[in-house]
């Protein structure tokens, strides 16, 4: 696992140039092994207090209901930009979600921003 882990970090350091910070864990499954391996890589886990499950649901308004309900400051959303599910039009439903989402979050007050940035503003 860790040296699964350390070639897929430099694979992504090499492709963008910036060294990730961040590891998000496949499904978000972890296991008592993958902590030592995080602290010696320098990498912070990363996972999801929201998820739609747009990979599976086609649906928009259930994806949509899963993330927006309720809708707060602080929350991570996963979404899916490859493999998703496809809504009854043949788009990837996340794209028909993402607008509502978007107007939902503007609604609130809220403003998207990426992980690192969120973190650069934490206390």
């Amino acid at each position: 696992m860790s040296a699964e882990i350390s070639r897929a970090q430099e694979s992504i350091f090499h492709v963008t140039g910036s060294r990730p910070r961040f590891f998000r864990a496949p499904a978000g499954l972890r296991n008592p092994f993958l902590d030592p391996v995080l602290v010696r890589l320098k990498l912070r886990l990363a996972s999801w207090t929201r998820r739609g499950f747009d990979t599976v649901n086609g649906d928009p308004d259930a994806v949509f209901r899963r993330l927006a309900n309720p809708l707060q400051a602080g929350d991570i959303l996963l979404l899916h930009d490859g493999h998703a599910a496809r809504s009854r039009s043949g788009r990837p439903v996340i794209l028909e979600v993402l607008p509502r989402l978007l107007d939902a979050l503007n609604a609130k007050g809220l403003t998207p921003v990426t992980l690192r940035s969120a973190l650069a503003r934490a206390p």
